[in-house]
């Protein structure tokens, strides 16, 4: 306990080196942190809910080497943005980042620019999850009602009740997000392992050849094959995105120089 309260004392007089002043608790541990980012990114599930965007739009080859080439190229912003989080652990990352490095006298609109375009992407990335979320909520129902027919009222509502409740739990939940997110990276992995032997016991014997899953192109989009497969791309990145959340709680870790760069760079080869 007195190793911990002179951790957050020394964090608490780092970030005061930074020009800000410690509001937050530092209740967040290394591994809720990391479940924080897990359960933004989820990408399995993010994967499976947008197979729409890549199944018309090269097929096996864009679902499998898309997600290659969103992760390599995801991975390296995360190594990037992690050596920034290191030098710099402030809940404002980007924008905070982007003053620190740039021209004096570009510092304020170049600030502006980041930090706006950071909001849109929680904006989208939010809207994004109550879609997806209902849409799976929507098309569960018929298989224990089989009488039911789906209204696009029905899934608006639900979209509605998925964010209301997301706002409440963050608004007026703060200390059980934390345990949140330590049963999301849980729930998540065993959802993964569960589903995914399901679904291969029932597909078996009838598998696709290997030549189908790792070369088979298609491309249902009505645009040239180069401009499908950047288009079947847009579902790799979508379930690697969000990696940067950690940098946006960082001032809820203690030792957050260290463990914020590490939850980081790991969320996305973890996932």
């Amino acid at each position: 306990m007195a190793h911990r309260h002179h951790s957050v004392v020394a964090d608490d007089a780092h970030l005061g080196t930074l020009g800000h002043k410690q509001e937050l608790t530092r209740h967040f541990s290394p591994l809720s942190m990391l479940g924080l980012a897990f359960a933004i990114l989820n990408s399995w599930t993010a994967l499976s809910a947008s197979l729409s965007l890549a199944l018309p739009s090269g097929g096996s080859t864009s679902v499998l080497w898309g997600l290659v080439t969103a992760g390599i190229c995801n991975l390296c912003l995360a190594a990037s943005l992690a050596e920034f989080l290191s030098a710099y652990p402030t809940a404002g990352g980007q924008y905070h980042w982007v003053a620190v490095v740039s021209w004096p006298k570009w510092v304020p609109i170049l600030s502006w620019i980041c930090g706006w375009i950071n909001c849109f992407g929680w904006m989208a990335l939010t809207a994004t999850a109550g879609l997806l979320g209902s849409q799976l909520i929507v098309g569960i129902i018929p298989m224990y009602n089989a009488a039911y027919e789906p209204q696009r009222w029905h899934q608006f509502l639900i979209y509605i009740g998925y964010n209301l409740v997301a706002f409440l739990v963050n608004a007026f939940g703060n200390k059980v997000i934390p345990l949140v997110n330590k049963t999301a990276i849980i729930w998540s992995i065993s959802g993964f392992v569960i589903i995914s032997i399901t679904v291969m016991a029932s597909a078996s014997p009838d598998y696709s050849s290997a030549k189908f899953v790792f070369t088979g192109f298609l491309n249902d989009t009505g645009w040239p094959d180069g401009v499908a497969w950047l288009l079947g791309l847009l579902q790799g990145a979508l379930g690697l995105t969000g990696f940067d959340a950690c940098a946006h709680m960082i001032e809820e870790i203690p030792n957050p120089a260290v463990e914020g760069p590490k939850a980081s760079a790991l969320t996305v080869p973890d996932e």
